[in-house]
């Protein structure tokens, strides 16, 4: 099947307040928003590095100095990850369970410290169900149908100046499933071309072509390979403490079994539609018993809309991949367990369709290119089955640049094992793994970081991590911010006065939009159509995702 490789967003101008799941108050978080039925992996890579997430379909992005509790991007190095010692108690304990060598008073004692760090990682996404819902009903319009003739020239001489030889990676050759015309194919082509090259993943950082230099300048010694990797290994640190590998090889020779699977859930994978009833029941238990969710909340289709329908797919299990599909009812019965449980969530709110909209849905579009990673990037979930039971799920998104975590659940039966903390642990894991097929693949993306939340402080101890300053969009270490933060909720982050946000000079006469089911640019749209709000849109807009992402992506004006 044919698969688009552009983007379509629908900004939403209005700023919207809602009550904050932080520090409780009924409408003082404010964000700006857009809802999205098709986004690629590079354009979403690029957004989040502005500050936006997602949730389901619709992104947003907090207002950092409105909104009450300020949020920060925050991310890891997982190749630089250094285990701390309460992380290795927690993985320890895991490996003693496995044993069956937790004794019962462990567990109690384990239960008693608490899981702060498991249930803010279950708080972490605002409800914009109303916007899902709209973006339901405006994605009949949101098609590509034809390409203004100043597009497709700009297209063209964007395709024709780009070294396409430059990477082993070729997305789709076709990008919209019914083509009524020749001339409609090549038009598409060309945007999806186009986007593919202006959205390339970034080039190699100076630490690896260092390492490559060496490995050239070794080589023309008339040393082997065998020989320079002796020699590169015999200079690396040494580190006589057990790493991150060494913990999940013992969890893996353990007698009892804890399997994860990573299962696509859009399209449907076999290993999701498998298991969905059971991944249901363990978020439906997790929503009452953690969140105090009302049954009523959590049906299996809102379960499905919020949790399992996603663009991003990898096989751990892909988003609606046929394996996927097969799990779809078990993850979302243990969604709604956890939304009950954990977060007191009410039945209704927590329903399969809520699942499905928050964490199965998503307009990631799947990308499997030759030098990336055995499944492609897309939306995936991770899913914990302990002895052929599922007990824990991680909804993840896997991007150009990173592993981004989205939302985690899990049977509150097994509080003690601290799940959120160890799937943490397994996701700047599973980062490090794929970094072996893609090398620019090497963050782990923790989702925002809020200093005025205690519970979020957990996410400062993932070392070495870095906040994105929300006016400049670079990314500075954690331990220069915090003193910062410390003295107000709201800071720049960067130290250096005179740096600019260059990516957020756009000009918008060159912003892509689609109109009428036809891709052109604003300026050709300007020129026939005089609409005061759009063009107020169109500048808000344009900054707030950058120059990279203004210029690529098509802005749905109805």
């Amino acid at each position: 099947m044919s698969r688009n490789l552009y983007s379509i967003v629908e900004y939403h101008s209005k700023q919207e307040r809602n009550s904050c799941g932080y520090c409780r108050s009924p409408n003082t978080s404010y964000s700006h928003g857009m809802t999205t039925q098709l986004l690629t992996v590079q354009h979403y890579q690029s957004l989040i590095d502005r500050g936006w997430r997602r949730s389901g379909c619709y992104c947003y992005k907090p207002m950092m100095k409105r909104t009450c509790c300020p949020h920060y991007t925050i991310k890891c190095d997982a190749l630089d990850f250094k285990l701390s010692k309460s992380q290795k108690k927690i993985l320890k304990r895991m490996v003693k369970f496995l044993k069956n060598e937790l004794s019962k008073e462990e567990e109690k004692k384990a239960s008693r410290i608490g899981c702060d760090e498991d249930i803010v990682r279950g708080m972490e996404i605002p409800d914009y169900s109303m916007f899902t819902e709209r973006a339901d009903t405006d994605a009949s319009k949101m098609q590509v149908t034809s390409v203004s003739e100043e597009l497709s020239h700009r297209l063209n001489s964007t395709v024709d100046n780009t070294n396409l030889n430059t990477s082993t990676s070729k997305p789709p050759d076709k990008i919209i499933a019914s083509t009524p015309t020749q001339p409609m194919e090549t038009s598409s082509n060309e945007l999806r071309r186009a986007n593919f090259d202006s959205t390339r993943a970034p080039q190699k950082k100076a630490k690896q072509l260092r390492i490559e230099r060496k490995q050239q300048k070794l080589l023309a010694q008339g040393k082997t390979m065998e020989e320079i990797n002796a020699i590169m290994k015999k200079n690396r640190p040494q580190n006589t403490g057990k790493t991150l590998e060494d913990f999940f090889d013992e969890i893996g020779k353990c007698s009892n079994k804890l399997e994860l699977r990573l299962v696509r859930t859009s399209p449907p994978s076999d290993g999701y539609k498998k298991n969905a009833k059971e991944s249901f029941q363990v978020y439906k238990k997790y929503q009452t018993s953690i969140h105090g969710d009302k049954l009523s909340k959590l049906s299996e289709e809102r379960y499905a809309r919020f949790l399992v329908r996603s663009p991003l797919r990898m096989k751990l299990v892909r988003v609606m991949s046929e394996e996927f599909l097969e799990t779809l009812d078990k993850s979302a019965k243990l969604y709604k367990k956890y939304q009950m449980t954990i977060h007191k969530d009410k039945p209704k709110n927590c329903d399969k369709r809520a699942f499905f909209d928050f964490l199965v849905r998503s307009p990631l579009q799947q990308w499997i290119p030759e030098d990336g990673p055995p499944a492609g990037y897309g939306s995936f979930h991770e899913q914990y089955w302990l002895n052929g039971v599922l007990i824990a799920v991680a909804v993840i998104d896997i991007l150009p640049s990173c592993v981004s975590s989205v939302y985690f659940f899990y049977d509150p039966a097994y509080s003690y094992l601290s799940l959120g903390t160890f799937s943490s642990l397994r996701e700047v894991f599973l980062t490090r793994q794929l970094n072996k097929y893609s090398p620019d693949l090497k963050y782990y993306y923790m989702g925002y970081y809020i200093h005025s939340c205690m519970k979020m402080r957990y996410k400062a101890k993932m070392r070495p991590s870095k906040l994105l300053c929300p006016e400049t969009y670079v990314w500075c270490d954690i331990d220069k911010c915090l003193p910062k933060l410390d003295a107000s909720k709201y800071s720049r982050l960067n130290e250096d006065l005179e740096a600019v946000d260059e990516n957020g000079e756009v000009d918008t006469n060159q912003v892509l939009i689609l109109y009428h089911n036809k891709a052109m640019m604003y300026g050709v749209y300007r020129r026939h159509v005089q609409n005061e709000v759009v063009d107020n849109e169109i500048k808000e807009y344009a900054p707030l995702v950058g120059k990279q992402c203004a210029l690529n992506m098509l802005y749905f004006i109805d």
